[in-house]
């Protein structure tokens, strides 16, 4: 690796953590309770569907995670008083899942964290910076998607060639 390439690999590093240790310090210091940040994205999941709440299934399309795991995360927010959770009218096998008050007060303070933390880098930025940071953020968040539809595919090719060598 060379030097920027180093460089470049020890500051995602560094940000990636820094931004989810705040984060989760923040939400702490709001709720006094342990929240990961990804109970914390199933929070915001869920209230941007306001009062409607959400299917299970639903969720668990959108998070981009199987039925079981946000099974075992929706219980676990439950029990920690921040979802509630109720059969659907048209499908009773289908569970809806719906913010808690305390849950709403711990969407709102996550959702004001990154307008508090876009606002204040934006502070530190001059309009040429501010540009370069949009195109080079747009170019990252490029290169993720297709290394994930690229990791997609493979998985998919390699569930195909299991399937063929179990037949």
């Amino acid at each position: 690796m060379d030097a920027f390439n180093r460089e470049l690999n020890r500051l995602l590093v560094m940000a990636y953590r820094k931004i989810n240790k705040l984060e989760e310090g923040i939400l702490h210091s709001v709720s006094g309770m342990d929240l990961s940040i990804g109970e914390m994205h199933l929070l915001e999941a869920v209230g941007d569907k306001k009062d409607d709440g959400m299917p299970l299934y639903e969720l668990a399309q959108r998070m981009e995670l199987s039925p079981p795991t946000v099974t075992v995360a929706v219980n676990k927010l439950f029990k920690k008083g921040f979802v509630a959770k109720s059969k659907s009218e048209t499908d009773k096998r289908s569970v809806i899942v719906k913010l808690t008050r305390m849950g709403k007060k711990m969407n709102a303070a996550h959702r004001y964290f990154h307008e508090q933390m876009v606002r204040d880098i934006d502070k530190l930025l001059t309009p040429a910076e501010r540009d370069g940071l949009l195109r080079g953020m747009e170019q990252l968040n490029l290169f993720f998607q297709d290394a994930l539809d690229d990791l997609e595919v493979k998985e998919r090719k390699r569930r195909v060639q299991l399937q063929n060598e179990s037949v």
